[in-house]
């Protein structure tokens, strides 16, 4: 599968898609004879991986650190599951303050609701 057809499947631009690969995070991805990206399943699993750690903000810094470990092979699964633990920790942390930031909303509906 082609940058174009990537893009249409994964719901990214293929400049996102170009940009990714410039900044590091495909070292993997397999070239035709011509130099074009081509994107197998593996290949289209990990660009749906990335989309959805950038939407929770992870750095590109880190996922290029992922897939740097990853190409290195197994020797490397502690640290990838480390930087993978650590966001996890981020996003609970988020997602507490979220929560938090919606109780303290409902309580101003609450009043603003008795203010009528």
């Amino acid at each position: 599968m082609n940058v174009n057809e990537a893009s249409k499947s994964s719901g990214l631009s293929a400049h996102t898609i170009r940009y990714y690969d410039k900044e590091g995070l495909f070292p993997f991805i397999a070239r035709d004879e011509h130099g074009y990206r081509n994107f197998n399943e593996e290949d289209m699993y990990w660009l749906e991986f990335i989309k959805c750690m950038r939407d929770t903000h992870m750095p590109l810094s880190k996922l290029r650190e992922i897939a740097t470990l990853f190409n290195q092979g197994t020797s490397t699964i502690e640290e990838r599951r480390q930087i993978f633990l650590d966001h996890k920790q981020d996003l609970l942390e988020q997602k507490r303050l979220i929560e938090n930031g919606l109780i303290k909303l409902e309580e101003k509906f609450k009043i603003l609701d008795n203010e009528v």
